[in-house]
């Protein structure tokens, strides 16, 4: 089967969130991410200081539009951050220094350096004031999906309402602890006939019989599962780097930063959970093409969509 990943970091020892990346190395992922099945997929691009993540965005759309086998690989980029939330836990492994409430100018820079390659930006709608740049990113074309957020239902009903249409790996991105009932996870649940979740499933993130339990409530077609890769995945353990912080990487393909006790990314890639399917989905035969690829096709209408 092949899939379709919306959320890369990067892959086989190359960080996409390095400023020294270069283009042998981003085509070297490249090539190897499509031999292990991925069809297309979003490089993602995480937060960080203004200047440098217009950098990291202009360069990686600068290679894409100029070569037509890095354009049939690459469905459009993702930007996760930097308009998140700061609070501990919710931010994960993001940079606090860095993280900002939306902008709408920024916002605009961001896209405008994407060259018309940004498809899906993750943001917290408790961090954008009236949800002016949720409808920005909406008018666009672009799929505003929330993510390392707190949110009130209020919140997130509003951001619905201006056009949010997705929750980034759910699960994630939160608190280790956090209100018995009235928390992010049972907020999402709420609004589950409103919106399309990522799943990172390496039954690392989130154990498998959550995960088999959120799919019986969202369904099959709200469901897209993402590697959330980064470099660490398609290596051996060991330390590696997204945008410039440390992570390990244990015998269990693990991750979590070197200085605090929070995942950062997956160390899997997509294939790896795509062989750990049958372990969580239920009829697996019927609905993997959509978990893993047709569900992004649509929802991003990338090519082989139906008009």
């Amino acid at each position: 089967m092949r899939t379709i990943d919306i959320q890369v970091n990067g892959a086989f020892g190359i960080d996409f969130n390095d400023d020294n990346l270069d283009l042998d190395s981003f085509s070297h992922a490249c090539q190897k991410l499509a031999a292990s099945g991925v069809q297309q997929f979003f490089p993602t691009l995480i937060t960080a200081p203004h200047d440098a993540l217009l950098r990291r965005v202009s360069k990686i759309a600068g290679w894409v539009t100029a070569d037509s086998q890095l354009q049939a690989c690459v469905g459009g980029l993702h930007i996760e951050g930097p308009f998140i939330s700061p609070k501990p836990g919710y931010r994960g492994t993001h940079p606090l220094d860095a993280i900002r409430p939306v902008c709408l100018e920024f916002l605009k820079e961001m896209v405008e350096a994407g060259r018309g390659l940004v498809r899906q930006v993750t943001l917290a709608p408790e961090e954008d004031p009236q949800f002016l740049g949720t409808r920005w990113l909406a008018d666009q074309g672009i799929v505003p999906f929330a993510g390392h957020t707190d949110a009130s239902l209020e919140q997130l009903r509003g951001a619905i309402d201006q056009g949010l249409q997705g929750f980034t790996h759910l699960g994630n991105g939160c608190a280790l602890e956090v209100s018995r009932h009235d928390n992010i996870l049972h907020r999402v649940l709420a609004c589950r006939s409103e919106l399309v979740v990522s799943f990172i499933a390496d039954g690392i993130h989130a154990p498998f019989w959550l995960l088999k339990t959120w799919l019986e409530l969202f369904g099959p077609d709200r469901v897209i599962v993402t590697s959330d890769a980064m470099s660490a995945a398609g290596m051996p353990p060991g330390e590696y780097l997204i945008g410039g912080q440390p992570i390990l990487v244990d015998e269990s393909r693990r991750t979590r930063h070197r200085d605090h006790q929070y995942l950062a990314g997956s160390a899997s890639l997509l294939q790896d959970m795509e062989n750990l399917g049958p372990q969580w989905i239920r009829d697996w035969s019927e609905v993997k093409e959509r978990l893993f690829c047709e569900n992004a096709r649509k929802l991003f209408r990338l090519p082989g969509t139906p008009q």
